[in-house]
Order: structure tokens, then C-alpha cells, then sequence
């Protein structure tokens, strides 16, 4: 009895101490989200506006149960696997503009039409389109260059992020809107790290604060009463008879079809970040060399009004040489590796001008895009140094510094 004690103490002790030295298995990946039940912000929304008892906030409030059953529907088509990027937002909105229609295809649920938008934003529901108002505390006020969204219609929204996102939703021509307007060919997505801002003189806390933000952020400031010369035109709030967006501390005016960069700006001060920009036009660039990032020639990108979008990695079949003149080469290899870069969005004229002639290449990326890259030759590469090994154009870079030679 007691030798079979120590064969199962033996056994056990030699098992725990093989577990001890297994790696644990990796973490599984979180769930996703579940996404908002329409259904029941319908529901919450009913409740609040009961409560409030302020019918003379609204021209048109729609009944509860046509509302529930479209919101219904919308939450079906959800889970069913359509992309509907308004899903779960609540809207009040002029019952027979094509901006509401376009609303309802992207998955906002339509309450009514509100007397005062601002209030019932605020208060009931997330977003509203109608004529400009001036902002009010919780509410941002987005004005569109005219004639992208028919019928020139404001949006009102808690968060920029909604409110791009309802643009995005209802901005586009219309055939029977003869002031209709596309995004032009050249369209900015961006004014860069250092947007250079004209700001009215004189104004109380809240838009003295707002700039020092901007400034802060690495704006550059000049006082100044006129747009011209600058990225945007800050004001105090409720002081510009024409805002491209409306915040409680201030007014933001940029040129027709600059909507972005308002937004951009607006964003900042609602400490908020846009990934994807309001124009639909934009083409993924990457990029290896000079034009990165804190590196000689990043700031033809900013001038050409291309976006930031972050690092980008190859997939694991491409090889990079250093070319004469300080810059990569990059070139498809069958025994390539993993490159990084930074990818980028640029507008197609501006994608044209930055190619300057020069064919472009689509690179393929590790998480399964492609982007319009710059590819290098075979014969240009010739007896250039292959730097693959790097992986990175700055990691060479650090490397050349290192060894370079203490002078003096």
C-alpha cells in the first residue's frame, strides 16, 4: 500500500511539475461588441420624452409602435450581417428631404421632426438634420460645403464622430438637385500635424481656451480677421455668419470642400479622432522613405493634403535596398520579408502629382490590403546595399548614426 502511494505521489508530482514548465495557450480574442439595439434606444428615447412632457420641441412626433417596428427592422438587418453605419443612432429630420431618406438606408431610426433641434439632440435623440442653428452646450453644429449634401442641410450631433459619420451617409449628388457638387478631383483629406489657423481677436474663457488647445496640439496661430493665407478661421462661438462646424466655444470656417479639416479641428477640441475622412474619394498610399513622417519630404504629403493613417507592414515578400541619394528602394522578391512604412490617404489628384510620372506599384500589406506604393526595379537596385534586414527605413537610419564616427 504504501509503494503504491508513492508511485501515484510520483506520478502526480512529475505531472504538476510538466504543467508548471508548459506555456499557457494564448489568450483568446474578445468578443466583438454587441452592437446597439435600435429597438431599445427606441424604447429608452419614448420613455425620456414622456417624462420631459415638452411637446412644443417638436413639429412631427411619429407614434411609438411605427417606430419600434422600423427599428426592428433595423436590428434584423444587422444581424444579418448588413453594414449599416448609422445602426442604433436616433434622428429627427424633414420628412421628405433626400438626406432623410438617405438616413433611413444607413440604419437611423426617424422620430419626427423637431421645432428645436439642438433641444431635442441634446436631450433625445443623437443626431439631427434641418437648417443651421447655432450650437448650444453637448451640441456641435456641421455645415457642408455647399451642394454636397441636397438640399444644403445642416447636421447636428453629440459627438464629431456621429456627425461625420451622418455626412458620409448623406452627402452625394442628386439628379434632381441642380446645385448638386462631387468632391473635386484634388479634395485635402488633411492639414497635417501643424494646421496654421487664422483666429479672430477678442473673446471670452471658453474660446480663449479652445485655442490654447489648438496651440497646445501644434497649431500655429495668427491673429487674423479673413480665412485667407490660413487652414481654417477659428471665431467665438455664434460670431461667423458662415460656419463650416459650430461648437459651444467657438466658430470654425474652412474653404469649400476643406470640410475635413473643420472637422479635424473640431475633433481635437472634442477630444475626439478621426480615422476615416468625410470625403469618399481618398486612394491608400504607402510610403518607405523620405516622405515619413518627421523626414525630409514628408511635408510634400502634407501639401498635397494627404492623410496620416499609421504604420504600415508588408506582407512578408518584398526586400528594400538602399538607393543613391538617401532613399529606399523596394522591390517584390521571393524570398522577402516583412517591411514598415506608413500608410497614407491622398486625394487622386494629389496621388498624381506625389507619383510625379512615375508608374505606380500596389503593395500588398501583412493584414491582406493593398496600397499604391513606389516599386524599384531590378536593374535600379543593381549593387545597392540590401538593408531587408532593417525592416525599416528609419531602423537603418539609427544604424548608419551609430556607426558613423565621433568627429572632433
Amino acid at each position: 500500500m504504501c509503494n503504491t502511494n508513492l508511485l501515484v505521489s510520483g506520478i502526480f508530482g512529475a505531472y504538476r511539475q510538466r504543467m508548471e514548465t508548459l506555456p499557457l495557450p494564448p489568450e483568446p480574442a474578445p468578443l466583438p461588441p454587441a452592437p446597439i439595439s435600435a429597438h431599445r434606444q427606441v424604447l429608452a428615447a419614448y420613455d425620456r420624452i414622456g417624462e420631459a412632457d415638452l411637446p412644443e420641441l417638436w413639429t412631427t412626433l411619429r407614434s411609438s409602435e411605427d417606430v419600434l417596428v422600423e427599428a426592428k427592422a433595423v436590428d434584423v438587418r444587422v444581424r444579418a450581417g448588413e453594414a449599416l453605419p448609422l445602426a442604433g443612432l436616433l434622428a429627427v429630420a424633414p420628412p421628405d428631404a433626400i438626406a432623410t431618406r438617405r438616413l433611413i438606408e444607413a440604419g437611423a431610426v426617424v422620430l419626427g421632426e423637431a421645432a428645436s433641434p439642438a433641444d431635442v439632440v441634446s436631450d433625445f435623440v443623437d443626431i439631427a438634420i434641418g437648417e443651421r442653428v447655432p450650437a448650444q452646450p453637448g451640441v456641435l453644429v456641421f455645415t457642408p460645403t455647399a451642394g454636397l449634401v441636397p438640399g444644403g442641410l445642416s447636421v447636428l450631433a453629440r459627438t464629431v464622430a456621429d456627425g461625420q459619420s451622418v455626412l458620409s451617409a448623406i452627402t452625394g449628388p442628386d439628379v434632381d438637385d441642380p446645385t448638386s457638387r462631387p468632391w473635386p478631383e484634388s479634395v485635402r483629406l488633411s492639414a497635417g500635424e501643424r494646421p496654421h489657423l487664422a483666429v479672430r481677436p477678442g473673446a471670452g474663457p471658453a474660446f480663449r481656451k479652445a485655442v490654447g488647445d489648438l496651440l497646445a496640439g501644434g497649431a500655429t496661430v495668427e491673429t487674423a480677421v479673413a480665412l485667407a493665407g490660413h487652414d481654417a478661421l477659428l471665431a467665438p462661438a455664434g460670431s461667423l455668419e458662415l460656419t463650416t462646424v459650430s461648437t459651444c466655444a467657438a466658430d470654425i470656417l474652412v474653404r469649400p470642400f476643406d470640410d475635413q479639416i473643420a472637422l479635424d479641428l473640431a475633433a481635437y477640441l472634442n477630444d475626439e479622432q478621426l480615422r476615416i475622412p468625410y470625403p469618399a474619394t481618398g486612394i491608400d498610399l504607402v510610403v518607405f522613405g523620405a516622405h515619413l513622417r518627421g523626414q525630409p519630404l514628408n511635408s510634400r504629403l502634407v501639401e498635397l493634403g494627404a492623410r496620416f493613417r499609421g504604420e504600415a507592414r508588408t506582407a512578408s515578400r518584398y526586400r528594400m535596398v538602399a538607393l543613391p541619394g538617401n532613399q529606399p528602394g523596394i522591390l517584390p522578391a521571393a524570398q522577402g520579408s516583412v517591411l514598415t512604412g506608413e500608410r497614407w490617404t491622398i486625394s487622386p489628384a494629389g496621388l498624381e502629382k506625389f507619383l510625379a510620372g512615375q508608374p505606380p506599384a500596389e503593395i500588398e500589406l501583412e493584414d491582406g490590403d493593398t496600397a499604391i506604393g513606389l516599386h524599384c526595379t531590378t536593374e535600379a537596385a543593381g549593387s545597392c546595399r540590401d538593408i531587408t534586414e532593417f525592416g525599416d527605413w528609419r531602423a537603418y537610419l539609427r544604424y548608419l548614426t551609430a556607426i558613423r564616427p565621433m568627429s572632433g
